[in-house]
């Protein structure tokens, strides 16, 4: 109760090492140093208070919670805040109640009597009072004086303990401390009272920075330089500074001013915002004496740099930052203007619109951010302090407020020493901290200066400038209308993938950014704590508005500082809403760029976390094709995901694979075949690394074999095989190398620990499948033979059988064929994956059959010998490059024998026929030319009747890499066209043990066999009239280019040696023909036979031409041999001319042209064959008219006189080969050779002279020989 102990002036200086304390009294306190310190989860002893209440000293209270009594454990113990004082800090007192103590007035006036009362109201202490040996305080009083108190003795602060935890301290100081000697000076002495009503006087406040000193009474603003103990300027006092102007307020307009920099004074008063600049200037004075030196004059200088007028009262000002200003005031409030009757003064409480919760009567208490260039208000929050109690008077018309009950204290607007005393008194931690915020890696420079808090941060950059921003965003993707159902116009989903992850997530090594204000807004009777809006308003903001990615947008930006909202919440509502997974949105469609982009934004949203990836996984599989799309993105090394996932994940992918609701599988399922690569690929990329390596390894393999890549190279140039090799590569470099990079990180498996980094560096190539092989296995094996009842019960000998045994096809498919082929891959069973794949190429390519086999016959008949290394070269369709790395896997692992168990896979054990042959399955599978060539690479001689069966029992006598031509053929019997066109591949690239035996006279009895079966099949299948061709249309060039059919080949080849007699050829060619000798059908193989194989008589020679010139209508042919045949060559020879010049009676085209033209074709034919041509010139008929028969003799001369020619060049270049070799073997024998001495006299080594062999003689032995023997060869003249 007594108001003179009352509190008027707590100051603390730059450091807060220091707390100064002054009473109405005059009495006044220095606490310090004070040290503090953040304290851990110990609890302090309490002081018992009276009452029965605990109590403390209110620095050890603060934080602290309110104890019960009732509570055992409140009685004993209390928790310490979180920061306090490490220990109770020492005090200094001294008193301004002696009048005599001040000195005279530095500014004039003179001091008040001692009689006369005043009272302190206001401090400043030196913000360098903890680093100074000089240390000073200012104080203000009512009667206009502002004194400057220096305090002498160093130990006079440093002993005595301060009453503040209560007790000690010495006797001489009330309350315990030490009693401090103090000079004081007044600065200056202003008015006591002024005119204006209602104003207060004296002193009404000071502030102090650096050198600077500001004070404010009734007359204005003070600036003085206390270092030079001058005065520098005056500001008066605003018009709008007068209480007078403001009904509702009862009391004086308080200024508030405070150096926000060390040369800027921020003034607040009424309704007036001010700003002043200091500066230091210099002035030149003219000398007052000639030949004086002109005297340079330092000064400090005031600018006015910002002047506004307020629409409210000013209660206190504070800096936010280098362009905005916050001020507290006061706003009359609508009500207060209403004019209300005496009558109805007792009712005044029931005014509607009157709030009697709002601090300030008939005021609005506002905090207002003003912005320094327009001086318009940016933000204005209305803050509801509650009054204290008997605050309002219901008699009064008006309730009015006291403005000096409200202030607004900052954490921008501390005591503060200048920017260059401040730098210099931060340690090296506290600079490098400071340099970091400030984006300087330096932690120290000589002469550096810290700038002010409010200067390094800035309201536009921090998360409390975006609400505007949200809003207007928000708006531009709020797109209510029916196309937004299916695009991602509702929402901002696309700016995980539109912004680059290093501009969304915020930098580690980025400066710390610099904090917001806190600001406490003060009232008598209750306290605000003001704080900028952070990221988690701004979150809920945004969840307000529906819009989750705008959330999850700001979370990442500002990550750092989220407190209330989980990231893993705001990434599943991104997600949910995105997928429409939501309740209001399951009934919406879900179109494929939603999926897409939420497909993309996985790894970079969910990261390293395990739980979130198995969550959305599972959430994924629920969309149709879903598993699909985020297959590339399911981690498969960091994070770790357990088994279960992967194989859930492949079973889902399998099911809707092989869901009805896909279409029925045709040629044109582009869709189902897709889905079904997607699966197999994923399959194998998710298995051990192994098999990828091995995979890698068989495509490699097939590539580098050029036997078997007819054509590997398209038109592009690039490798078919190139797109696999690169598939495989790419999943094993992602399986060693896959690092999550993401917002989220796992808590239970974090990458950091040195248990998962030996995990990460090294992976086990046998047991690194994502999922277990084993179990997959028995699922698939279980649903291929759901259809077969019988073999039910042989799933438990699966892994002793090395059949394969598979169930009704009609239900199953492929890819579940092809999955069961790559995981027995993956386990290293070689043989059952060549089962499962030789499964598809005879259960799943039926259709193709019969197309493979029409092209394997066609391929037959259209073989040209001189493109003998391609059979089918211009053939593509069939030759399937997907199953290409089969071969490799037959070659490298030898499982030939494999290919010629007949039942090595069956569809059930009691019928097998069902199932092609492994040969044909083969062929099916990868085409014919790849099996072709593998075939023959791999074919060998018969072995007898050695059976497969007997093979595998008694040891196999033929290599596991042969395949025995007749074993191979007994397979082919059910397909006669693949035979047909197996037997021919074997007799062009497989003649030495198909046709040509050196080691035996007398052929196998198994090839004879595949002879006639051959034959038989050249009889159905060969192209009858393939070689038909015109006589009047043959040229030169084509004349000399017919070859021999496929047919006569073999004909040519097998005849010799017995396999086929050729009386049988004969008669059943002829069979064949019907006996017309006009008939094109086998007329060159006919007349091959009877020319060779036939009795040589006139008859037989006459058939032979007439199969050439009416069958095959082969003009060439049929010169050719009547030319060969010179017994009958006459006879020949006349009917040859009988032909060319008898006019057909069937042709209606001119006998005379038609006739000039064939027996003109019959001269050149003559003239390539060597023909008498004078002859048959002499018997051209009189009146045939043969076209260019000059040019046609001439031509044949010519080209017979070449042929002369280079027949003699011929001879004499190999009389001259013959001459120079003689010559060199002669220069060689007659030459001696150099022998090397041994060093030191020793003998000669003796080398014993040998016979020079004729491969040597061949050869030059110069460069055998020393240096000076080694000139080039020359040629010796002919003697």
């Amino acid at each position: 109760n007594d108001s003179g102990q009352k509190i008027v002036a707590l100051c603390f200086d730059s450091g807060s090492s220091y707390l100064s304390a002054l009473n109405a009294n005059g009495d006044a306190a220095i606490f310090g140093p004070l040290m503090w310190g953040k304290q851990s989860r110990r609890t302090q002893s309490l002081v018992s208070g009276g009452e029965g209440q605990q109590k403390f000293g209110f620095l050890a209270s603060f934080g602290g919670k309110e104890l019960d009594p009732t509570n055992a454990s409140d009685r004993n113990c209390a928790p310490r805040p979180p920061f306090t004082l490490v220990k109770p800090p020492t005090s200094g007192r001294f008193t301004y109640a002696d009048p005599q103590s001040f000195g005279s007035s530095l500014l004039g006036g003179g001091s008040s009597g001692p009689d006369q009362g005043y009272h302190p109201t206001c401090m400043a202490l030196d913000p360098a009072y903890g680093r100074r040996k000089e240390r000073a305080l200012v104080v203000g009083f009512d009667d206009g004086r502002l004194i400057l108190s220096k305090l002498q003795g160093a130990t006079g602060i440093g002993s005595g303990i301060t009453s503040l935890f209560g007790g000690g301290g010495s006797s001489n100081a009330t309350g315990g401390g030490t009693t401090v000697k103090k000079v004081d000076t007044v600065l200056y002495q202003g008015m006591g009272a002024t005119s204006f009503s209602g104003d207060q006087a004296g002193i009404e406040a000071v502030t102090w920075r650096g050198g600077l000193v500001a004070w404010a009474d009734s007359s204005g603003v003070r600036l003085f330089d206390i270092e030079t103990m001058s005065r520098i300027a005056h500001i008066d006092r605003p018009t709008g500074a007068r209480s007078s102007l403001y009904p509702t307020i009862s009391s004086s307009l308080h200024p508030s001013i405070m150096f926000e920099r060390s040369d800027l004074l921020l003034i607040g008063w009424g309704d007036c915002l001010m700003g002043m600049l200091i500066r230091d200037t210099q002035r030149s004075t003219t000398a007052t004496k000639d030949g004086a030196p002109t005297k340079e004059t330092k000064r400090k200088t005031v600018t006015v740099t910002m002047a506004w007028e307020l629409d409210c009262v000013t209660c206190s000002v504070v800096p936010v930052d280098e362009k905005h200003v916050a001020v507290l005031g006061l706003v009359p409030s609508p009500s207060s203007l209403v004019d209300v009757d005496e009558s109805e003064q007792d009712t005044k409480s029931n005014i509607p619109g009157r709030d009697y919760s709002v601090a300030g009567g008939d005021n609005v208490l506002e905090l207002q951010i003003i912005n320094r260039e327009d001086g318009k208000a940016i933000s204005v929050d209305k803050l509801p302090l509650l009054e204290g109690p008997d605050q309002h008077q219901v008699d009064q018309r008006i309730t009015t407020a006291n403005a000096t009950d409200f202030c607004l204290l900052s954490s921008f607007a501390c005591p503060r020493m200048d920017d260059v005393s401040e730098w210099e008194a931060l340690d090296d931690a506290e600079k490098e901290a400071i340099g970091r915020e400030m984006g300087n890696t330096r932690s120290s420079t000589s002469g550096k200066k810290i700038s002010d808090s409010h200067l390094r941060w800035k309201l536009g950059g921090d998360i409390c400038s975006v609400g505007n921003e949200i809003q207007s965003e928000a708006a531009n993707y709020d797109d209510q209308s029916v196309a937004s159902n299916c695009s991602v116009c509702s929402d901002n989903y696309v700016f995980v993938l539109s912004e680059p992850i290093g501009d969304i997530l915020p930098d580690s090594v980025l400066p710390v950014r610099s904090s917001p204000p806190i600001m406490t807004a003060i009232y008598s009777y209750d306290s605000c704590l003001v704080q900028t809006r952070d990221v988690d308003d701004v979150i809920s903001y945004t969840r307000s508005l529906g819009k989750p990615s705008l959330a999850l947008k700001q979370a990442l930006a500002h990550r750092r500082d989220v407190r209330r909202h989980g990231l893993d919440q705001l990434v599943d509502e991104y997600f949910v809403a995105l997928l429409r997974m939501g309740p209001s949105e399951k009934e919406s469609p879900l179109s494929f760029s939603r999926l897409k982009i939420a497909a993309e934004s996985l790894p970079i949203l969910l990261g390293g976390d395990s739980r979130m990836w198995q969550r959305w996984i599972f959430m994924f599989s629920k969309i149709p094709g879903g598993l699909f799309v985020i297959r590339e993105k399911i981690p498969v090394r960091d994070p770790d995901l357990p088994a279960f996932v992967f194989e859930m994940s492949l079973e889902k992918m399998l099911e809707e694979a092989l869901s009805e609701d896909k279409p029925h599988q045709d040629k044109d399922n582009l869709v189902g075949q897709k889905m079904d690569d997607l699966f197999l690929e994923t399959l194998r990329s998710w298995g051990p690394t192994s098999a990828l390596r091995r995979r890698i390894q068989l495509h490699r393999y097939c590539a580098q074999n050029q036997q078997w890549g007819l054509q590997w190279h398209s038109l592009s140039g690039s490798s078919a095989v190139v797109p696999f090799i690169q598939q495989a590569e790419k999943d094993l470099h992602r399986r060693i190398s896959q690092t999550a990079f993401g917002v989220l990180a796992d808590a239970y498996h974090s990458p950091s620990s040195p248990q998962n980094n030996s995990i990460r560096q090294y992976i086990d190539s046998s047991k690194d499948s994502l999922f277990d092989v084993g179990h997959l296995i028995t699922r698939l094996t279980a649903r291929l033979q759901l259809g077969d009842n019988a073999n039910s019960g042989s799933l438990a000998d699966y892994d002793r059988s090395s059949n394969i045994v598979l169930g009704d096809m009609k239900d199953n498919h492929a890819v579940i064929i092809e999955s069961m082929a790559e995981l027995e891959l993956m386990g290293e069973r070689f043989d059952r994956a060549l089962g499962y794949y030789l499964a598809i190429g005879s259960q799943c390519m039926i259709d193709s059959l019969s197309s493979l086999e029409e092209t394997a016959v066609q391929s037959v008949n259209s073989f040209c010998q001189d493109s003998i290394i391609s059979t089918v070269g211009q053939q593509t369709k069939f030759d399937n490059v997907k199953y290409s790395h089969v071969l490799s896997l037959i070659e490298l692992h030898q499982l030939s024998h494999i290919l010629l168990k007949r039942n090595f896979f069956f569809i059930n054990e009691k019928d097998d026929s069902a199932a092609e042959s492994p040969i044909v399955a083969l062929i099916m599978l990868v085409g014919l030319s790849r099996a072709g060539r593998f075939l023959m690479d791999h074919c060998s001689p018969p072995e007898g009747s050695v059976t497969p069966i007997d093979s595998d029992e008694k040891g196999s006598s033929f290599s596991g890499s042969n395949l025995p031509i007749d074993l191979v053929a007994k397979q082919m019997k059910s397909r006669p066209k693949l035979l047909y066109w197996f037997l021919f591949q074997v007799f062009i690239h497989k003649s030495d043990i198909y046709v040509k035996f050196p080691t035996t006279a007398v052929p196998p009895a198994a090839i004879t066999d595949l002879h006639r079966i051959q034959f038989s099949l050249f009889v159905e299948y060969a192209d009858e009239d393939g070689t038909k061709s015109s006589e009047s249309d043959q040229s030169p060039a084509g004349l000399t280019a017919q070859k021999d059919t496929p047919f006569m080949a073999f004909l040519r080849a097998v005849t010799k040696v017995g396999g086929v007699q050729a009386d049988n050829v004969r008669e059943k060619l002829e069979t064949y023909r019907g006996g017309g000798a006009d008939s094109p059908v086998f007329a060159r193989e006919l007349a091959f036979v009877i020319e060779t194989f036939g009795k040589g008589t006139i008859e037989d020679a006459k058939e032979v031409l007439q199969l050439y010139l009416r069958g095959a209508k082969n003009l060439y042919m049929a010169v050719a041999f009547a030319e060969r045949n010179t017994k009958y060559s006459s006879v020949l020879w006349d009917m040859l001319v009988e032909h060319c010049t008898t006019p057909d009676p069937t042709s209606d085209a001119n006998h005379n042209s038609a006739l000039g033209a064939l027996f003109g074709s019959l001269l050149e034919a003559a003239a390539h064959t060597g023909s008498d041509l004078a002859s048959l010139v002499s018997r051209i008929p009189e009146g045939m008219s043969i076209e260019g028969l000059r040019p046609k003799l001439i031509a044949a001369i010519t080209d017979y006189r070449y042929k002369v020619k280079i027949h003699e060049h011929v001879d004499n270049m190999l009389m001259d080969d013959k001459v120079s070799v003689l010559r060199e073997l002669s220069h060689l024998s007659r030459r001696g050779k150099r022998m090397d001495c041994e060093a030191e006299g020793a003998k000669n080594s003796e080398k014993s002279s040998t016979s020079m062999s004729r491969l040597d003689l061949l050869k030059s032995q110069r460069l055998k020989f020393p240096s000076v023997h080694n000139s080039r060869a020359f040629s010796l003249p002919i003697r």
